[in-house]
């Protein structure tokens, strides 16, 4: 490899390879995940550092194993890099590094602290604005307390007030718990600052927010402000047979 990985193993589309310096490790990724133009490939890639067992038919450990599952959370043409590598990373590239974390991964007993890693030419946290009452000629001094987000679920509400967050996901410590075997552990987190709701999603698979002008917006590890009313669903689109989408409504005070 240019970059001076050393490949060790293929299964199927997966290929792991072992580096000696950091930087190397994550300029790798990022030439992998930048695709040209046209190419339909769709790469991901995990990065992290610690410790490897060598073997005659490859390595092993739990540096391997987490690398993996790294992998698996990112999405296309994204590098998801543990806090390991991104404290030893340059200036240059650090500055590609988003924070996404931290992220419950499969197999993984603590939470891990992850940053998203994108090439630079592509916008690496995507905010969606959607015009709302806030907009609407309203000083500074009354935004914060004039609106209240209202979500819905089965026979359960929460509210979502200034200063307040309502975080989303399978795990029994998030407020709003779905236990769909597709929604993440963290999927998505609703928090409402200086007035203004927003809806992040902290997922590998992504979030649907369906607006009442009918506008569905997918999002990936990005945000969006809420206005109105609609519907939010967990990695499906709001319409799938399987989606079982939260309602929310934002109203005034």
């Amino acid at each position: 490899m240019s970059h001076g990985g050393i490949p060790v193993g293929q299964k199927g589309d997966d290929v792991l390879c072992y580096f000696l310096d950091q930087d190397a490790a994550a300029k790798a990724a990022l030439e992998m995940i930048n695709k040209p133009h046209g190419t339909l490939l769709s790469v991901h890639a995990g990065v992290h550092h610690g410790p490897i067992v060598f073997a005659e038919n490859g390595i092993f450990g739990e540096t391997v194993n987490l690398t993996a599952r790294l992998a698996a959370a990112a999405n296309p043409s994204e590098a998801c890099v543990s806090e390991s590598v991104a404290s030893y990373l340059s200036p240059d590239i650090k500055q590609l590094l988003t924070p996404i974390g931290p992220l419950h991964l499969k197999g993984v007993s603590d939470p891990v602290k992850v940053y998203s890693m994108r090439p630079p030419t592509d916008g690496l946290s995507t905010v969606v604005h959607t015009p709302t009452l806030i907009d609407r000629g309203l000083s500074r001094g009354s935004q914060s307390s004039s609106f209240t987000l209202i979500l819905y679920h089965d026979d359960r509400s929460w509210r979502c007030r200034e200063g307040d967050e309502i975080k989303i996901g399978r795990s029994k410590q998030c407020d709003v718990v779905m236990p769909q075997p597709w929604v993440s552990r963290l999927h998505a987190v609703l928090n409402m600052k200086n007035g203004k709701l927003m809806l992040t999603d902290r997922s590998s698979s992504g979030t649907y927010v369906k607006f009442e002008n009918e506008r569905e917006v997918h999002l990936k590890r990005e945000a969006v402000m809420l206005a109105g009313g609609g519907l939010i669903s967990l990695s499906l689109p709001t319409h799938h047979a399987n989606a079982r989408p939260l309602e929310f409504e934002v109203v005034r005070r």
